[in-house]
């Protein structure tokens, strides 16, 4: 039987709990403890001010803050009162944002003190309320002047009444409005709870922004419909994570594939650090658990790397990752250290999980199989978007590989005022077309071999994945990062080189370097699969707040970094949009703002980047710390 039948019930539930704890979020010092009782008071007298504030029945209210417990707050209080939560990436351009704005058309927005200017910047609508989340109690600006006095007797809402509105972080450059209903993300709710993702004992360490999909649903709404503990860390830096990992006691880390990569190269890095006794140890054993994980089926990675465990975590059991592919072989280190990983794949559109791979029990290699209720097949003709007709779009398989289509309650309905884009990606029996290209294997596994929307077909005729191609050239110790694109018929790329790794500071020597990493990748590659010219940046690669790169910006890195190389160019310092999610982040902290400002103001003719790594140091300098 279902748990949920909709949203409300969710929240509903609440009071049950009690003073089991709902919510640990990390401060600076100390941590913030929320129980269900005290979240359930806050959902419910918000809601309530809210209605008294004029609030309509499906009247969208949107969310612009990072992760915080006001921000749950805020977000099931709008629920709760009929409303749709529209939330929104602290880091969206200002163009964007004012379109966000104007299409959704909100007329709240709740959001914190180092937004506020920002948003009467981007809007000269009169109409756009903000409401304070970080501001003190007594601030009339601040959210706990909306509290109302008591509960409120509100219609039940139907399935398909809007919950949330999603905007897609668009790695193509466009952002398009994904409403999902009731039916939508309880389905969701309920299909992950049956399938015992989660024990009852768990408790879920929360790094990701909250206006994607999947950290919204696994990460938020999972654990609350479950009574489990969200612990939401202060920082999302490596020793403010681990910190979290221990204080929190978290057992489940909800994630993405370039958190995993950090996570698995900071474990590299203290072995490291601990002298070539203990790495060799740490070699040898994690060879030995990988083998016998690998082969034989047996877990003994905690037993073999226990002085591991005890430092990050010893209760520490699911690494959770979605949002992008992880890649296998990392995948299978982490199960070689002793953890359990589980993937999900799906995309906003589907509330989000098409797929499962189950801890304890995921075929590595694969993004699992179609959660009960969702139907899945592949449509092999393969013809939207220019894929070439009767081409591999993939490894050479037996099994018939073409575009993932989706049928199910968990599928939206469509695009937020765009009928056009809607009737694009529904066939006309009413599939869901994801994008995706892939196949299923005999045992029912879903492989994903890439996208349409990022494959690029040669000039012979070929189809290639970028990922492919990335993955190939990455192996090289001396390349930290490739965005491969498609120029006047020829593949090229951007290269972030490792420069740990070539032990040199001119650009001669590195460039060398890279050419010949370059060159000897290329070797083993087919000739439709090698890149034929690249540029160097020491700047790491734009992506999305999940760690996809943004293509649609590489082809202007790409000139420009050419341009570079041919000729002296005074660049100035690095935008805000080409910067990495990890650097971006940082300006969540309004002193690190004010310091890049500073640095803007006095070094304009100056290339300045890497904004994670200096301008933390100088935030802490500022601060004392």
């Amino acid at each position: 039987m279902d748990r949920f039948s909709n949203l409300r019930d969710l929240i509903g539930a609440f009071p049950q709990r009690a003073g089991k704890p709902a919510i640990v979020a990390l401060q600076k010092e100390g941590i913030d403890l929320w129980s269900y009782r005290k979240l359930s008071d806050h959902v419910v007298r918000l809601a309530a001010g809210l209605a008294e504030a004029g609030l309509c029945r499906g009247e969208r209210v949107a969310i612009l803050a990072g992760n915080s417990p006001e921000w749950v707050v805020a977000c099931l209080a709008v629920i709760q009162t009929g409303g749709v939560a529209v939330p929104l990436d602290v880091q969206l351009a200002a163009n964007a944002l004012d379109q966000v704005l104007k299409d959704s058309g909100v007329r709240l927005v709740f959001t914190t003190s180092g937004n506020l200017q920002r948003l009467r910047t981007v809007s000269s609508d009169p109409r756009l309320t903000p409401i304070l989340l970080d501001s003190e109690p007594s601030d009339p600006r601040g959210w706990h002047c909306m509290l109302g006095a008591g509960s409120v007797g509100w219609p039940e809402p139907a399935p398909e009444e809007t919950a949330t509105l999603f905007y897609t972080s668009g790695t193509t450059g466009s952002s398009k409005g994904v409403p999902l209903n009731h039916r939508n993300l309880v389905f969701q709710l309920n299909s992950i709870i049956a399938a015992n993702l989660l024990a009852t004992t768990d408790r879920l360490l929360l790094p990701l922004p909250l206006h994607h999909a999947y950290p919204y649903v696994i990460g938020m709404l999972l654990p609350l419909g479950m009574g489990l503990p969200i612990v939401m860390p202060q920082a999302l830096t490596g020793p403010q994570m681990m910190r979290a990992i221990r204080e929190g006691a978290v057992t489940a880390v909800v994630g993405v594939p370039r958190l995993f990569e950090a996570f698995y190269s900071g474990i590299e890095a203290r072995v490291e650090s601990a002298g070539w006794i203990a790495a060799l140890l740490f070699k040898a054993n994690l060879s030995l658990s990988l083998w016998l994980r690998r082969w034989l089926g047996l877990r003994f990675g905690k037993l073999l790397l226990r002085p591991l465990h005890q430092q990050v975590g010893p209760q520490l059991r699911i690494m959770a990752c979605g949002g992008a592919t992880l890649d296998p072989e990392l995948a299978w280190k982490l199960e070689a250290l002793g953890w359990q990983v589980a993937i999900g794949y799906g995309l906003t559109e589907t509330a989000p999980l098409l797929t499962l791979n189950p801890p304890g029990a995921a075929k590595i290699g694969t993004v699992g199989k179609p959660i009960p209720g969702v139907e899945l097949r592949i449509e092999p003709s393969g013809t939207r978007h220019g894929l070439a007709e009767g081409r591999s779009v993939g490894p050479q398989l037996k099994h018939p590989s073409g575009e993932v289509l989706a049928r199910g309650p968990n599928i939206f309905a469509a695009y937020w005022n765009l009928p056009e884009k809607t009737a694009e990606v529904f066939t006309p029996d009413g599939w869901f077309q994801t994008g995706d290209l892939g196949f299923f294997d005999q045992e029912g596994y879903l492989h994903l071999t890439g996208r349409l929307s990022t494959l690029i077909v040669t000039e012979g005729g070929e189809n290639v994945q970028p990922d492919d191609v990335e993955e190939a050239y990455r192996e090289a110790a001396v390349i930290s990062e490739i965005g491969v694109l498609q120029q006047d018929g020829k593949l090229v790329a951007v290269i972030v080189p490792k420069l740990s790794q070539i032990h040199a500071d001119k650009d001669e020597a590195i460039g060398q370097a890279i050419r010949e990493a370059v060159q000897r990748v290329s070797e083993r590659l087919p000739s439709y699969q090698r890149i034929s010219d690249f540029v160097l940046t020491r700047d790491s690669l734009a992506r999305t707040r999940l760690g996809k790169i943004r293509r649609h910006l590489l082809a202007e890195r790409y000139e420009r970094e050419k341009a570079r190389r041919d000729r002296a160019v005074n660049l100035g310092p690095m935008a805000l949009e080409e910067m990495p999610a990890e650097d971006l982040a940082l300006f969540e902290d309004a002193a690190a703002k004010q310091v890049w400002n500073l640095l803007v103001q006095r070094y304009a003719a100056k290339r300045l980047s890497r904004v994670f790594f200096f301008v933390r140091r100088a935030t802490d300098c500022l601060r004392g710390s």
